[in-house]
């Protein structure tokens, strides 16, 4: 946040408030936000692994991305390549 903040000639706690103002998001919240749409879409869209989703999405390991799936959407990654998949059979 303080490299963003800097970039906006702005002071982080300025920055802040602004981005939140703004987005109505806090900027640790949209990054998590902008990392699950991603990993959302790899998973929906691609044969990737999770594991290799994870990674590729900025969580750095499965369980992170696992824990934020499973606190925002209220599923697993396994859980939720598998419901996506059986919906695109129907």
């Amino acid at each position: 946040m303080d490299a963003l903040a800097e970039k906006s000639s702005m002071s982080p706690r300025t920055f802040y408030r602004k981005f939140k103002k703004t987005t109505g998001l806090t900027p640790a919240r949209f990054i998590n936000q902008s990392r699950l749409d991603a990993a959302r879409r790899l998973i929906e869209e691609s044969p990737i692994q999770i594991k290799s989703i994870a990674a590729q999405c900025g969580f750095g390991d499965i369980e992170r991305m696992r824990r934020v799936l499973q606190k925002d959407l209220g599923i697993s990654p396994d859980d939720y390549r598998r419901r996506f998949a059986s919906s695109l059979n129907e």
